[in-house]
C-alpha cells in the first residue's frame, strides 16, 4: 500500500522531512506495511539550487496539492501564519491529514485547527513544533493519562541556547556568538524571533495548552530574550557557579497559571547547565512520576524532520491518544516558581551611601543575600525573599537603577537534577 503526501515548502525543515521519508521509505513499508511517497512540493522559486534530487515534483501551485484527492497527508513546512493558515485549513476540510512544525501557527491557531480536523475526522500533528527530536507532545499524551501535570517548561530555543554557550564558554561577546549562529544557519538574518523570545513563546504556549487543557492570549505570557545579557550577568553568574539560561514555564496555580519566558541563572550542578549548543531540554512535573527531563537536538533540518516523520508513522499506523477536547480559558497571572533571584544594579562611583540605602532597603524587607559583589560601581547579588517580588522590585528602583534582574532556578524547584543524583534522566538525541 502507498500513502501519496504533499510537501509544502523546501527550505531547511522541509529538505530535512524530504531526505528521511525518501530514504527510509522502504525501511517504513517493512516496518508497518505503508510506503509513504511525497508526489507533490510546493515552492517559491522552481529555479533555486536544491539540496536534494526533485526532478518533476516541484509546483509553484498549491492547489495542485490541496485540490489532488490521491493526496492523503500534507505536511507543512512553510513557517509564519500566511499563507500557512489558509492551506492548512483547506487541507483539513479536504479531508487531508496534516503534519506541521510551525510553532507559531500552532500557538495562535491551534484550537481552531484541531476542531477543524475532528470534524472532518483527520489528525492534525505537531510534534516537531516544539523541542525538535524530542517526541514532548507524545510523552505528556501518555503521562496525562495516569497523572496530573502542573509544571512545564525548560530550555526550547536552540539559537538562544548556541549563543550562550559561546558567551559563557568561549568568551565570546553577544555579537560574536550571533554572527557566528548566523553563519551556521542557526540564527536569521534578522534574528528578533529567537533572541527577544518569540520563538520559545510560541512553544511555551503550545505546551501549556497540552498540558493544562488552556488557551492563553499569546502576549498575556511575560517574555524577555537573551538581548540584554550582559558580559557582567555571565561573569557574576560564572563567578558564583551559576550558568545564564533562556527559560520557558509553565505553572498551574489553583486560580490560574503563572508563566514567563525569559533569561534565569541554573545552578552549575544542574543537569539544565549542562545542555549545551542547540540542544533542548524539556521538564515536567506531576503528582505522581515526580520529574521527567527530556534532552535532544532542537534545531536543524534532520532532528525537526526526524519529528515529523514520526508524526507520519503515527498516522500510517491510525495511532492516536485523543486529545482532552474540553479548553479552558484561564489567565495568567503574576507569579513565580522561585524565591530566588539575581540583582545588578547601577551604583554611582564611590557611591558608599547609596550602596548603604540599598543594603538597608534589603535588610528591612527582610530580603537575605546569597552571594553579593560591589565594584566599579555595580552592586550585583543573589537574594531570597518570600515577599511579592514585583511589589519589592517597585520599591527598589526607587532608590536605585536596576540594571537586570532574573529568577534563579533552585534544587527544591525541580528534584534530584544534580548530576550524580539525577535518576529519571530521558535522553533522546
Amino acid at each position: 500500500m502507498t500513502v501519496k503526501i504533499g510537501l509544502l515548502g523546501l527550505g531547511t525543515v522541509g529538505t530535512g522531512v524530504y531526505k528521511l521519508i525518501t530514504s527510509r521509505g522502504g525501511h517504513i513499508k517493512e516496518s508497518i506495511g505503508v510506503y509513504p511517497e511525497i508526489k507533490k512540493i510546493l515552492v517559491k522559486n522552481l529555479n533555486k539550487p536544491r539540496k536534494v534530487k526533485v526532478e518533476g515534483l516541484l509546483t509553484q501551485n498549491a492547489e495542485e496539492i490541496l485540490k489532488d484527492k490521491e493526496i492523503k497527508i500534507v505536511i507543512e513546512a512553510i513557517g509564519g501564519i500566511y499563507p500557512a493558515y489558509e492551506y492548512v485549513k483547506e487541507a483539513l476540510f479536504s479531508g487531508k491529514h496534516v503534519i506541521t512544525a510551525n510553532k507559531e501557527l500552532i500557538a495562535q491557531y491551534g484550537e481552531e485547527l484541531n476542531e477543524i480536523a475532528g470534524k472532518n475526522r483527520v489528525f492534525l500533528k505537531c510534534e516537531a513544533s516544539v523541542g525538535g527530536a524530542i517526541p514532548i507532545l507524545h510523552q505528556i499524551d501518555r503521562l496525562k493519562i495516569t497523572d496530573e501535570i502542573d509544571f512545564v517548561g525548560g530550555i526550547v530555543n536552540g539559537t538562544t541556547n548556541y549563543i550562550l554557550t559561546k558567551m559563557t564558554t568561549e568568551g565570546r561577546s553577544y555579537e560574536e556568538a550571533l554572527k557566528e549562529a548566523q553563519q551556521l544557519g542557526y540564527a536569521e538574518a534578522n534574528p528578533d524571533y529567537d533572541v527577544k523570545g518569540f520563538d520559545a513563546l510560541y512553544k511555551l504556549a503550545i505546551l501549556m495548552r497540552k498540558v493544562f487543557n488552556i488557551n492563553v492570549p499569546i502576549n498575556s505570557i511575560p517574555r524577555k530574550g537573551i538581548d540584554e545579557i550582559t558580559t557582567q550577568d555571565l561573569n557574576y553568574s560564572n563567578k558564583w557557579g551559576y550558568k545564564i539560561k533562556l527559560f520557558a514555564w509553565g505553572k498551574k496555580v489553583k486560580d490560574g497559571i503563572f508563566a514567563g519566558v525569559e533569561p534565569i541563572l541554573v545552578e552549575e550542578n544542574n543537569i539544565l547547565s549542562r545542555v549545551n549548543d542547540v540542544n533542548n531540554a524539556i521538564i515536567l512535573r506531576g503528582d505522581s512520576f515526580g520529574e521527567y527531563v527530556f534532552v535532544g537536538k532542537g534545531a536543524g533540518e534532520l532532528p525537526t524532520g526526524d519529528a515529523v516523520v514520526a508524526d507520519l508513522i503515527d498516522i500510517l499506523l491510525n495511532y492516536d491518544i485523543k486529545d482532552n477536547l474540553r479548553i479552558n480559558l484561564l489567565p495568567i497571572r503574576q507569579g513565580s516558581f522561585t524565591d530566588t533571584f539575581y540583582i545588578r544594579l547601577k551604583l554611582y562611583k564611590e557611591d558608599i551611601l547609596g550602596l548603604k540605602k540599598v543594603l538597608k532597603f534589603l535588610k528591612e524587607q527582610r530580603v537575605s543575600i546569597v552571594e553579593s559583589s560591589s565594584e566599579n560601581g555595580t552592586f550585583a547579588a543573589i537574594v531570597k525573599t518570600k515577599k511579592n517580588v514585583e511589589e519589592l522590585i517597585e520599591k527598589l528602583e526607587e532608590i536605585t537603577e536596576i540594571k537586570a534582574f532574573f529568577k534563579v532556578l533552585q534544587e527544591d524547584i525541580i528534584e534530584e537534577l544534580k548530576l550524580s543524583e539525577f535518576k529519571d534522566f530521558v535522553e533522546v538525541i
